[in-house]
């Protein structure tokens, strides 16, 4: 019986992490990898869905679901570095990163919506959720759980190998290198997708101002 399993994330939340690793482990070609309709990669701009109700109908059904989640903010300033890099060609976006983060398309608010939308799904128990964050911390612990989750078998040696292959220096290089086998890890434009791989990298991308605005927009204060 073919188990569907699928990882889901925005855009720039650190997936080929964990994607990689799985690669070494032989698992990744039985997985889904995909941004929920969220691919940012049409220059058409097809319109952005967020129907909830949709959403959870669709992984309301058998299958094995994990949401990778990284801090908002550095999500978008990767996001602004992949559009004006990677797929400079596709957007021709000439606008700031201050513009950027604001944008009606790529901006915040859209970020957020996403974000709370599979907030949702996880609270339901439709999806394990997972974060970036956490992968720093104990990476290995969290191929473990992923591993575990989707149902495939690895011993631990073989969790830590594949941890330790999968750092960001060495998944750099093998971008680098050109030499990878999938189209996934491979410069575009010149541009790489393993870029810094850091928690927190957008305090030194972004004005205070921007910083205030995305605060405001992902943590809003209650009174």
């Amino acid at each position: 019986m073919t188990v569907d399993r699928q990882l889901i994330s925005f855009p720039k939340s650190g997936r080929s992490w964990l994607r990689f690793a799985l690669h070494q482990l032989g698992m990744a070609d039985k997985i889904a990898f995909h941004h929920d309709g969220f691919e940012f990669n049409d220059a058409v701009r097809p319109p952005l869905d967020f129907d909830l109700a949709n959403r959870l109908e669709q992984y309301s059904r058998p299958g094995r679901f994990i949401y990778l989640e990284r801090d908002p903010r550095d999500v978008m300033v990767s996001l602004y570095h992949q559009i004006t890099g990677r797929f400079a060609d596709i957007f021709n976006y000439s606008g700031n990163i201050s513009d950027f983060i604001r944008d009606p398309y790529f901006g915040a608010p859209n970020l957020q919506q996403f974000r709370a939308q599979w907030r949702n799904v996880c609270d339901r128990g439709l999806a394990l959720g997972i974060s970036y964050e956490d992968c720093h911390t104990d990476f290995p612990s969290v191929l473990s759980r992923v591993v575990a989750y989707y149902g495939f078998e690895a011993d631990e040696h073989a969790i830590m190998s594949a941890a330790a292959r999968s750092a960001f220096d060495r998944m750099s290089e093998v971008e680098q290198s050109a030499t990878f086998e999938e189209p996934w890890l491979r410069l575009r434009n010149g541009a790489p997708k393993v870029r810094r791989g850091l928690v927190g990298g957008y305090a030194d991308s972004l004005r205070e101002a921007d910083i205030h605005y995305l605060d405001q927009v992902f943590f809003p204060r209650t009174s």
